[in-house]
């Protein structure tokens, strides 16, 4: 197999899209293509390193979302349980609303948010980590920023409506990530290495960035939206929260490289078993759930150009409703995204995984990856 339409699509749009790439796709386990093209800096000629750690930003929280539901597995919550029931400062919440006359009301919301909800982004919790509330905690623990106690913090945050109402990106990861810590009475960080990256083999995967990581991190791509220019600068993540925090972002705090986050998708594209390593990190009906689409029709309007791509959002993953938006791959393909451009594909289907590494912001989310998805699956079908 020569993925002839695969490496053309990229060779064409990389320099246009993007400055460079490293893409590998696995099937059954197995490596079936590894291809890197363009540079990680321009400026200075360096090209994309294969063993280049990444910011993965985003594509933290189907790691977390797996993490979470290994606890929903062992029956220690149902989705429909309220959040508050684990952590109690999510008890009392307000809703901020607009008055008739156009001042702020604060307002009781109409029902507690639900674990569900957390998964599906429903909740009404926004991506605000500069609060008042947070920035206690930094003043209060000397910028160490205990997880649990930086979760606690967001839920005194107003919500953006009424929990189940509306789709709004938001924190909602990084509440699993402190429940994963009460349900487990482990750092939140400890949990997913025991449980998730050991068990997958992905050994240089985790959410602090030593001396030897920050040397071999991608430098990130600042692309400017109006010319398309790119400028290169160190690499880093604001929702760390600060290279001194012992912050564990369940939704954005990742650090990690292609060949071990590749082991993650094959994982979901296998059963739940990890081909390397031959551990199981969840049961295919668990996998199943976490690809059922959860929004209305109304919040997959609000869910956007993914929607429009034929992609419904299931328990932190986007998933493959309909081939209808011109996507090739099959129904129940699934996966996410990062801000810095990386990209995660799991079709259990074909038994394929596919992760892309790169580091540019903003990227171009929402083109490219269709693309090189129906590539990808004229190549296997050709």
């Amino acid at each position: 197999m020569d993925f002839k339409n695969l490496k053309s699509i990229i060779d064409k749009y990389v320099g246009v899209y993007y400055p460079g790439l490293d893409i590998c796709v696995h099937k059954k386990g197995r490596e079936i293509f590894r291809y890197q093209a363009g540079y990680h800096n321009m400026e200075t000629g360096v090209p994309v390193d294969p063993d280049a750690f990444y910011y993965i930003f985003s594509c933290t929280k189907p790691a977390t979302c797996v993490a979470a539901l290994q606890f929903l597995e062992k029956g220690y919550y149902r989705l429909a349980d309220p959040v508050y029931e684990f952590i109690p400062e999510f008890k009392d919440m307000v809703v901020k609303t607009v008055g008739a006359n156009g001042n702020i009301v604060y307002k009781t919301p109409k029902t507690p948010i639900t674990i569900g909800q957390l998964f599906a982004m429903t909740s009404g919790i926004n991506y605000d980590i500069n609060t008042p509330y947070i920035n206690e905690v930094r003043e209060k623990t000397n910028g160490k920023m205990p997880t649990l106690e930086v979760v606690k913090a967001i839920a005194k945050n107003p919500l953006e409506f009424h929990p189940g109402e509306h789709w709004r990106y938001g924190l909602n990861h990084d509440v699993l990530g402190g429940l994963i810590e009460v349900w487990s009475g482990m750092k939140f960080g400890e949990y997913m290495k025991k449980n998730l990256f050991d068990p997958c083999g992905m050994e240089r995967t985790g959410f602090k960035v030593t001396d030897e990581i920050k040397s071999k991190v991608a430098p990130l791509c600042k692309r400017n939206e109006n010319t398309n220019e790119y400028t290169f600068v160190p690499a880093q993540c604001e929702y760390m929260l600060g290279e001194d925090s012992d912050y564990e972002s369940g939704g954005a705090g990742i650090i990690t490289c292609v060949e071990d986050y590749i082991n993650l998708g094959d994982a979901l594209a296998n059963g739940g078993v990890v081909p390397k390593t031959g551990e199981k990190i969840l049961n295919q009906r668990t996998i199943d759930l976490m690809r059922i689409n959860r929004l209305t029709p109304e919040q997959l309007v609000e869910f956007g150009p993914k929607a429009k791509n034929g992609y419904g959002y299931g328990l932190g993953v986007r998933t493959l409703m309909t081939n209808s938006g011109g996507t090739l791959s099959n129904v129940g393909e699934f996966g996410w995204d990062g801000a810095a451009a990386c990209y995660f594909v799991a079709d259990p289907a074909e038994e394929l995984a596919l992760f892309m590494g790169q580091s540019m912001r903003p990227s171009f989310n929402y083109k490219l990856p269709i693309m090189l998805i129906n590539a990808l699956y004229s190549d296997l079908y050709r």
